[in-house]
């Protein structure tokens, strides 16, 4: 027999009442959807969690940073110069420096971080603009008062709105006695609040223009290095590495991916973890269609016979019973993305309401949920492949079967 004539008898077996309809098989198929869906969420977070993180690190830190190891100045173009030389792929750059401070607004009071950037090239470099919560991204705008733009969290624990005024005081160190500090006041309007992606920047950063930080400061021309934009941030790696065989020691370069090695490691270890271990719930649900298979082929004894008894050879009966299983599978497993996209919504949704991710112990605030084309196929092989060898054992049995037997058992 051809396969869509096995394909037919299989269906018009698979959905009658004995089967589909009753018994333990909707329970089956329940099973097995709640099993492809909880690993559909479950690789989709992990995979989030891993875009999420990437794309806050080369939206608000670059691609890559070449930090200086020295303080003193230097002419920072000519630096750039051998970068884009070494790097013809360079999109922009950007000088920045960080400063730390103690930020004073309404009686209330916090460690801060402030960093400058060029105005002029900021926007090039990094992607600021897409995180802005509230206001303006722009640092360039005509002012009285420099422009700042600060964290969401640290926005919200100081009360802060776009056009308020704070003050940071910052420590300037005597030159003539290193161990005594000369306390400098500096007076800032809001410009616009950021979600930097990250807990710690949410709570701690201030972004400046580069030349108002090192006015503050008291730093001269000074700055702490420059941050790097390339088109394909996997590329970055490459390129970090290749900057810092051509700099040197007077310069550390890191990529985006370095500062958080440890997590992106973690999640590339535990995604195949989770990925098996949530597997095995499609295993038992694959097992419990393997048992209501049984059964079937136990009711079927008179269909199996009259079957053989027409010419339908062993093979072509494991065929059938095989078909089945792969047809609930295939159910099974558009059930299961169809219910785990509707629970990845729900998530999405719960984080913002509900305060499911802990900012302190993650160092995300929210999670972006990515569905991946390679989590994708390798979620719909591993559930057919489980249910097809779940298939063999009930498929083998009803082949076996004596047709005499079976017609004088009905």
């Amino acid at each position: 027999m051809n396969r869509s004539s096995l394909a037919w008898i299989s269906w018009k077996l698979l959905i009658s009442k004995k089967t589909m309809f009753g018994g333990s098989a909707p329970l089956a198929l329940f099973g097995l959807i709640l099993g492809v869906a909880s690993l559909v969420v479950s690789m989709a977070v992990m995979s989030g969690f891993e875009s999420t993180l990437q794309s806050a690190m080369t939206d608000v830190s670059g691609s890559v940073q070449v930090v200086k190891r020295s303080r003193f100045p230097d002419d920072w173009k000519e630096l750039e110069e051998r970068i884009r030389k070494a790097e013809p792929s360079l999109v922009s750059s950007t000088r920045f420096v960080f400063v730390e401070g103690i930020m004073a607004h309404n009686g209330q009071i916090s460690g801060v971080l402030m960093e400058g950037l060029d105005k002029d090239r900021v926007n090039q470099t990094l992607n600021l603009g897409s995180r802005v919560k509230e206001g303006s991204a722009d640092l360039s705008e005509p002012s009285d008062v420099p422009l700042a733009l600060i964290g969401s969290g640290l926005a919200k624990k100081m009360g802060l709105k776009v056009g308020d005024e704070f003050r940071v005081v910052l420590p300037i160190a005597d030159l003539s006695d290193p161990s005594n500090f000369k306390r400098k006041v500096g007076v800032f309007k809001l410009q616009g609040v950021v979600e930097l992606g990250k807990f710690e920047w949410n709570e701690r950063i201030i972004m400046i223009d580069l030349g108002v930080a090192q006015e503050v400061a008291a730093i001269g021309d000074r700055y702490t290095g420059m941050m790097l934009k390339f088109n394909d941030a996997d590329y970055a790696r490459k390129a970090s590495h290749n900057l810092s065989q051509v700099l040197g020691s007077p310069y550390w370069v890191r990529d985006w991916r370095d500062s958080n090695e440890n997590l992106f490691d973690a999640v590339a270890v535990q995604r195949p973890a989770i990925f098996f271990v949530v597997s095995v719930i499609i295993f038992v649900a694959a097992f419990n269609i393997s048992s209501t298979l049984f059964v079937n082929v136990v009711q079927r004894f008179k269909d199996i016979a009259i079957l053989k008894t027409v010419g339908v050879s062993r093979k072509d009966v494991v065929k059938i019973f095989t078909f089945q299983g792969l047809i609930l599978g295939g159910v099974g497993l558009a059930g299961g993305f169809i219910l785990g996209f509707i629970l990845c919504l729900m998530f999405k949704w719960a984080q913002g309401r509900l305060g499911l991710i802990s900012g302190a112990v993650y160092r995300l605030d929210s999670i972006e949920v990515s569905i991946r084309f390679v989590d994708t196929v390798a979620i719909c092989v591993a559930t057919m492949l489980i249910c097809f060898i779940a298939t063999l054992a009930p498929a083998r049995r009803g082949a076996d079967l004596n047709p005499m037997g079976g017609l004088r058992n009905e």
